[in-house]
């Protein structure tokens, strides 16, 4: 009997089906286009009634995508877009964003409100016909664990953070950080305020601008063109003058969903604040060993990003550099000692023989946790100053005046322990005991 061939669109879908998930992932790395230099993602925030009447003709006038997160509670309020404007916006090809329900500080809410929050959004799009979001801002930049997961459970791909905690978040936002997907998580995907209050200046958005390189994304954050509060305000001329240059300059500009054509949004690192920490945290260099006397004692300089004190270190020492990789100090560990120390910290573990060569690191950590990625943002001034004057009642019962100054001086306190570098040539140092006869 005469073997009838398979029609080639079912051998192909039979070989689809038997791939294995290694495969599957291959395949779509494979899809995935290069990143260009100049690739801009616009975002706006909070669902101004201008997204639609001042900021969708530029931006279809250039051909550009954009995101807009919406705060579905906001809806058809004074200055706010409607549904159907919303709806308007989704038919346009533009991406619906989620910005919450009601833009409420996550952080100090249980995790079946984080979850409502979410959910009510989602509801809200569905009901009125919109197409179900896949992208995140975080109200007020303020992000956690418990967020993120939510947010994968409910079908989301990706979320937009902001400039915080790299940036402080005042009464200015700064050039913020570019995305780039090979560190950062894509549920903490940095941003930068360019325009408005929170920064003005034509340097900050060139510099944002300028980072748009060797596989590096752009991510621009606005609010209303105008805006209804005036300190996240942009112009109509200034916004007009912005898109015309990211025209001429041949950027790529599109919404933040999009990025999933260059970007796997299922990667990220194994521990997603890990890129966070490494960057602000604490670390030692200049390592010194002193071995003049009966003791080693080590001494090491703070290397950080940002005005912030170690708080405490831990001293390893290793007969061998293969030992001290694996983070482990066979012949000294000092613990965790909390202390700002970091000179003629002297030897305290077994006999040590002379001219015999020894390893060391040292691990950092400055004040207090991570849990302090709880940033401050101008907006909620009043709720960050009832929780000072509960911590510190008699130092923050001045004038509101003085909240700025106050505000950043906390801000710069609050950063993350330094999550532990493995041991390299470049952390570590070896020393050996002078023989004495």
């Amino acid at each position: 009997m005469k073997k009838t061939k398979l029609p080639l669109f079912l051998a192909f879908v039979i070989a689809h089906l038997q791939a294995s998930p290694a495969q599957a992932q291959e395949e779509k790395q494979k899809n995935l286009l290069p990143i260009p230099d100049k690739l801009v993602v616009l975002t706006f925030d909070d669902g101004n009634v201008s997204d639609l009447t001042t900021t969708a003709p530029i931006l279809k006038k250039h051909g550009f995508g954009a995101t807009f997160y919406i705060t579905s509670g906001w809806i058809g309020g004074a200055g706010r877009l409607t549904w159907e404007q919303v709806k308007e916006l989704d038919a346009q090809g533009f991406e619906i964003g989620s910005h919450s329900a009601s833009h409420p500080n996550m952080l100090h809410i249980s995790e079946e409100e984080v979850r409502e929050q979410i959910a009510s959004f989602d509801r809200a799009c569905e009901e009125h016909g919109i197409r179900k979001a896949t992208t995140f801002a975080y109200p007020g930049e303020h992000h956690d664990r418990r967020i993120v997961k939510a947010l994968a459970t409910a079908g989301y791909s990706a979320a937009r953070r902001g400039v915080t905690p790299e940036y402080p978040l005042f009464d200015r936002g700064g050039p913020g950080l570019a995305y780039n997907p090979r560190e950062e998580d894509p549920f903490l995907i940095p941003g930068a305020y360019v325009r408005g209050n929170l920064s003005p200046s034509d340097r900050e958005f060139n510099e944002a601008l300028g980072k748009a390189r060797d596989g590096s994304v752009c991510v621009l954050i606005y609010h209303g063109v105008p805006d209804v509060h005036p300190h996240c305000s942009t112009s109509i001329e200034l916004f007009t003058k912005d898109m015309q240059y990211l025209k001429d300059e041949g950027c790529t500009v599109i919404a933040l969903r999009d990025l999933a054509k260059y970007v796997d949004f299922s990667k990220g690192p194994k521990d997603i604040y890990a890129p966070i920490v490494a960057r602000l945290g604490v670390t030692a260099s200049a390592l010194k060993c002193d071995t003049s006397g009966d003791k080693p004692r080590f001494s090491w300089k703070i290397k950080t990003t940002r005005p912030q004190t170690q708080s405490a270190y831990q001293i390893l020492v290793a007969s061998s550099e293969e030992i001290l990789a694996t983070d482990k100090g066979d012949l000294w560990d000092s613990g965790k000692v909390v202390s700002d120390k970091s000179a003629g910290i002297a030897y305290a573990g077994k006999p040590l023989a002379a001219g015999k060569k020894f390893y060391w690191k040292v691990r950092c950590w400055n004040n207090p946790d991570e849990a302090e990625i709880k940033r401050v943002s101008h907006w909620i001034a009043k709720e960050l100053l009832a929780e000072m004057r509960k911590t510190r009642a008699g130092a923050f019962s001045a004038s509101i005046r003085r909240y700025a100054s106050l505000c950043r001086a906390h801000t710069r306190r609050s950063q993350f322990s330094c999550r532990l570098a493995k041991a390299s040539r470049a952390c570590s140092e070896g020393f050996s005991m002078t023989p004495r006869w």
